[in-house]
């Protein structure tokens, strides 16, 4: 019997619709139950913040208890809520909410639309009403074009594209001031870079004109516009003060404005303008789709406690440290950090080599025989065996073993960066690849401060791997020895923790808690300081005593790490 066989096109994978966002390419940590979803998405988004900069708030979901409402970022659960895994297209849009909000503070948006408020004082009721939404746009193009400049343009393009299309729905009759604007920023904030230096074209506006004829009316006050675009793209981030680019946009601002107004002086400005409206209509959030609608619902407090619970659970280590501190006022809280950085700096190899000669001088030597070898020594002990199979040789091999377990916890607050923290990163480098060859639970940690909470990380997540982190911050050196020595698993060896830094705490507990906690529970602590001036080394000879050693090059650091060991009995 002959059997046909038929050619059947395999499926390789599912189409899920709402998968297609950006963020399906790295998130992997999802839930389909509600609160847990939550909870990882907005860990997620708080660890993209964490590269954006320093003057970035808290992010919490609104509903959810709030610490600083001035500085936090409260986002909306509606944007995401309903379908578990969260879609990532809806993930792109709360994180472009996340980009656009974080660079708001990061830039001092409202100050500089207060200071143009300022400078125009003025003005009648229905020019400050135009004047408001020319700045608070301008200030979107910005923040936009700084977003541009990262892998984060991409999803600032997703937030752009779904309010473009949500204001669409309530652009009325051509001419309008609303129009214009959203044009501008379609043109302005393109991720090509390009497309505000070329003339306005039908074409180029996606969402349809709907007949209109809109070259006529917006090509040449986009030209005006655009003028401004370039030096907001390329000179306003080449200034180091915050408060320099301020004035500088605020000026570029005011520079247009007179003409700008001239070329839109008598448009109605959105639906929202009482002046040309006969009767302003009641302006709701309108979205063809109806997913992503911004009205503001907090989530239900039972799932915030349970968010909260989820997220601080294995994290926050703030109240174990707080009792070990003794209810010291000056304690700071402490957190596990999970965001890091590929390691880019090369490994130094002479160091490494000079690292690994010091250190074996306080290893145990362990000798490990392969007995029963074809080739090799002649083993006296299988002599036997030459009549009959030959295996009559050995080969002995030497190993190396600590017989304590080496962690080094490194300092990187703000301090440290700079050319110090490319050494440093040798440093660590080089003491991770030595020491993992004598005892498989070496580790490295490093903390930091970001948004008033001091970040311990673990920079050696992977066995054979080692990360890095951006040196930020205060120095709150006492909560972190003493959250490393929380973390550290107990064997029957004895842990040691060194300690490399280039000064003495400045925020945060007193360290003495630390090294009577440390000597409490049998951990030995040595402190390397690493570059530091003389009121520093004074400082941490005060805060450890005898257990530590200062260095001021490379070539010093494998001499003055085995004179550091050398002053405790045992290895």
């Amino acid at each position: 019997m002959n059997v046909k066989s038929e050619n059947r096109e395999v499926i390789n994978r599912f189409y899920i619709p709402g998968g297609e966002g950006i963020s399906e390419f790295w998130r992997r940590n999802k839930s389909p139950v509600e609160a847990r979803e939550l909870a990882n998405l907005l860990l997620a988004i708080r660890k993209i913040a964490g590269f954006l900069g320093p003057n970035v708030g808290s992010i919490i979901w609104a509903g959810m208890k709030s610490f600083n409402e001035s500085s936090e970022i409260s986002l909306n659960p509606s944007l995401v809520v309903g379908s578990y895994p969260i879609p990532g297209v809806k993930t792109d849009y709360a994180i472009g909410v996340v980009v656009r909000e974080a660079y708001k503070q990061i830039e001092w948006s409202e100050r500089a639309i207060n200071l143009v408020g300022r400078k125009l004082t003025k003005m009648s009721a229905d020019k400050t009403y135009r004047l408001k939404k020319f700045v608070e746009m301008a200030e979107q193009i910005y923040l936009d074009l700084v977003a541009n400049r990262s892998v984060l343009g991409l999803y600032a393009e997703k937030y752009r594209q779904v309010k473009i299309k949500e204001a669409r729905g309530n652009f009325i009759q051509p001419p309008t001031v609303d129009e214009l604007l959203h044009i501008w920023w379609l043109m302005a904030a393109d991720l090509s870079g390009c497309l505000y230096q070329q003339e306005f074209k039908d074409t180029m506006y996606v969402f349809g004109n709907y007949g209109y004829n809109l070259e006529k009316y917006y090509q040449e006050p986009l030209r005006l516009l655009n003028s401004i675009v370039g030096e907001l793209k390329e000179e306003c981030p080449k200034i180091q003060s915050i408060v320099d680019r301020c004035e500088y946009r605020v000026g570029l601002y005011l520079r247009i404005w007179e003409e700008y107004l001239n070329a839109t002086n008598f448009w109605i400005t959105d639906l929202g303008d009482t002046t040309y409206m006969p009767k302003a209509l009641d302006v709701g959030d309108i979205l063809d789709d109806g997913e992503l609608g911004e009205a503001l619902k907090p989530i239900l407090a039972v799932v915030a406690n349970e968010i909260e619970a989820l997220m601080q659970s294995n994290r926050n280590l703030t109240e174990e440290v707080r009792l070990i501190a003794k209810n010291d006022d000056e304690l700071v809280p402490i957190e596990i950090g999970e965001v890091v950085i590929p390691l880019q700096e090369p490994v130094n190899r002479d160091l490494v080599q000079k690292l690994r000669i010091a250190l074996q001088t306080h290893c145990k030597k362990r000798n490990i025989y392969s007995r029963g070898m074809k080739s090799g020594r002649i083993d006296a002990r299988r002599l036997y065996r030459a009549m009959t199979t030959g295996e009559v040789f050995c080969y002995k091999k030497s190993k190396y073993e600590m017989e304590n377990d080496l962690i080094l916890l490194v300092d990187a607050s703000g301090s440290m960066g700079g050319l110090k923290w490319k050494t440093i990163q040798q440093i660590f480098s080089a003491f991770f690849q030595v020491v993992k060859g004598f005892s498989k639970n070496t580790r490295v940690f490093a903390y930091n401060e970001t948004r008033n909470t001091c970040y311990l990380t673990d920079l050696t997540l992977k066995k054979d791997e080692i990360y890095t982190v951006m040196p930020q911050g205060r120095t709150a050196s006492g909560e972190a020895i003493i959250a490393t020595a929380l973390l550290l698993k107990r064997r029957m060896k004895v842990p040691f923790i060194i300690h490399l830094t280039d000064g003495a705490s400045n925020w945060g507990s007193e360290v003495k808690y630390a090294t009577d906690f440390c000597k409490k529970k049998k951990i030995k602590l040595m402190t390397v300081g690493f570059g530091c001036a003389k009121d520093n080394k004074t400082a941490l000879k005060k805060e450890y005593g005898e257990q530590v050693e200062f260095v001021d090059t490379l070539q010093e650091l494998p001499r003055k790490l085995v004179k550091l060991l050398s002053h405790v009995a045992y290895m």
